[in-house]
């Protein structure tokens, strides 16, 4: 779970921090290196606090899962625990490790994938030593080192000045293009879409550092951007803003981009993993999107992530405003969510909803800022039919509509259930853009309270589809139906020049759903029960698999 920044200069505090905690193999050889890991915040060692970095040997506890004392036979005093996720929760591990003397504790992910955020659970406020999570594969790796003999040491900890020669910056520490997802019907010349470049360098070192210089390319099969900065100088514990030209093109074929950001001088640096910053984004007809996208295009989850304290709903958001944006017609969105390893998502629900944001404010420094005027542009409710962990799924709103020229919109996915977590890339990061720019990106609800989001900047693993808006003006993106017989008693057959599977949602006048199913067009028809239904007009509500959709009235009698 992730606590909410609920102001501006809490994110402005993050982008600039000068803290960089890393988890990194020294040895052996084969393995060493830099590794993905997440680790607490709010509970535990503080990790950003040098005097809590830890150096050690790992040890593999006797439990594994380290839900009971920890008595039988192996020694944690002074060793870094090596423990797996399950069955209790990562707080009680952390002081069963603690307790038998271990300095340091790496839970191992017991699913593929990305390490997630961290809850401290009912007894983790008694926890004070680092705790850190790696990926399956990762501890995969460690594991069977231990297991051929090998020592396995790693380095857990802010690394100021742990190396001689080392410089470096992150994600959060680099402007980066304002989405990954790019709509081209928003990027047709230089003037409609650029983007200012720079980045924060740090050296971390112990040693000074002169000749230094910051090298930043866009590629897209080809370098079409590629500038180096004049050289400069850092002393150890320093850092320094490098700005660099703005990136624009005269036109923007469509296609794969790739933003990179290196930072080189003479001296070897001890740690490289810190001196590159690669951040793909991609133009295209279809999607708008902040966080990661995969090979087909759907948003990239590291996880899902829960505000800390949350009771009822729970919504992940993203901001779309652009001069331009009437263009744009909005379809539906792509979202992920997951639950905890003893939960199943199955039956689960998320509402999708795009709000029209009318609140009047400059940026995140106008006294105006805030959530008081969502209105409510389109929505639409998904079903979980299986246990699809982190599994990018769509939905369509009822009805698409297009967006206005230098209007804000949220679009949000939102759960009712205090055991669904919203997918979070947590790789990604506009901490620096949101400094420079103080402009929301991608806001949190928690009980009807907005905030800013997530402490430490997590990017919403959502995606909003969208389409030419003069396509919606010729055939609203509507596939024509009809049923019969209208009125109807029992059972009611629907006729549409569609095949397949679509979503069935049926609501009353008042919009309170009355059934969701998925039925199977077959010779473009299909049939449904009504006879449970009280008598009534409802509003019946399609959405297909290509984004597509219909409605109508069905009116019930008794």
């Amino acid at each position: 779970m992730k606590k909410m920044l609920l102001s501006f200069g809490l994110a402005l505090f993050s982008a600039f921090s000068f803290a960089q905690v890393i988890f990194t193999v020294e040895e052996p050889a084969p393995i060493a290196g830099a590794k993905n890991f997440t680790y607490t915040t709010g509970w535990a060692a503080d990790m950003t606090n040098p005097a809590n970095a830890v150096l050690d040997t790992v040890v593999l506890a006797d439990d594994s899962l380290a839900c009971s004392t920890l008595t039988n036979g192996v020694d944690l005093t002074g060793q870094i625990a090596l423990v797996y996720r399950g069955t209790c929760e990562f707080g009680a591990k952390a002081l069963e490790a603690q307790n038998a003397g271990a300095i340091a504790v790496i839970i191992v992910n017991n699913i593929a994938g990305a390490p997630i955020a961290m809850g401290a659970g009912a007894v983790g406020g008694s926890v004070t030593i680092p705790t850190v999570m790696i990926s399956q594969a990762d501890g995969d790796a460690i594991h069977d080192a231990m297991e051929a003999g090998d020592d396995v040491i790693v380095f857990i900890g802010n690394k100021s000045d742990y190396y001689a020669d080392d410089l470096g910056f992150y994600a959060k520490n680099v402007l980066r293009v304002n989405g990954t997802g790019i709509p081209a019907l928003l990027a047709q010349s230089a003037s409609e879409f650029s983007t200012d470049l720079g980045a924060w360098v740090y050296n971390y070192g112990s040693n000074d550092q002169t000749n230094i210089t910051l090298n930043v390319t866009v590629n897209n099969g080809a370098n079409v951007y590629d500038n180096t900065s004049s050289s400069f100088s850092l002393l150890s514990g320093d850092s320094a803003y490098i700005a660099m030209p703005t990136f624009s093109l005269a036109t923007y074929p469509t296609g794969d981009y790739t933003l990179t950001y290196e930072v080189s001088n003479p001296a070897v640096d001890e740690y490289i993993s810190d001196n590159t910053v690669a951040i793909n984004f991609y133009v295209n007809d279809s999607i708008y999107s902040l966080c990661r996208l995969d090979a087909q295009k759907m948003p990239v989850s590291d996880g899902g992530i829960r505000p800390s304290t949350n009771n009822n709903s729970y919504s992940s958001c993203i901001v779309f405003n652009n001069a331009n944006g009437s263009r744009l017609a909005a379809a539906g969105m792509y979202f992920n969510a997951s639950t905890a390893t003893d939960d199943s998502l199955t039956g689960q629900e998320i509402e999708i909803t795009a709000y029209r944001w009318d609140d009047a404010f400059v940026d995140l420094n106008d006294a105006n800022y805030g959530f008081t005027s969502l209105n409510s542009m389109a929505s639409g409710n998904y079903y979980f039919e299986a246990n699809e962990q982190n599994v990018p799924k769509y939905q369509a709103f009822t009805q698409p509509f297009v967006m206005e020229d230098n209007q804000r919109y949220l679009f949000c996915a939102t759960t009712y259930n205090t055991s669904v977590f919203l997918g979070y890339d947590t790789e990604s990061s506009y901490l620096l853009n949101e400094a420079t720019e103080a402009q929301p990106l991608y806001p949190v609800e928690s009980d009807n309270a907005y905030s800013s989001g997530f402490e430490g900047g997590d990017v919403p693993s959502l995606s909003v589809r969208v389409f030419d808006a003069n396509d919606l003006t010729v055939n609203e993106n509507v596939i024509e139906t009809s049923s019969f017989p209208n009125p109807a008693k029992d059972v009611v057959t629907v006729k549409l020049n569609a095949n397949g599977k679509a979503t069935l949602k049926v609501t009353d006048l008042s919009g309170r759903v009355v059934n969701a199913e998925e039925v199977s067009i077959a010779n473009g028809q299909f049939t449904t029960n009504v006879a449970a239904f009280k008598a009534g007009t409802y509003v019946f509500s399609l959405n297909y698999a290509d984004g597509t959709s219909s409605q109508f009235k069905v009116v019930v009698t008794r």
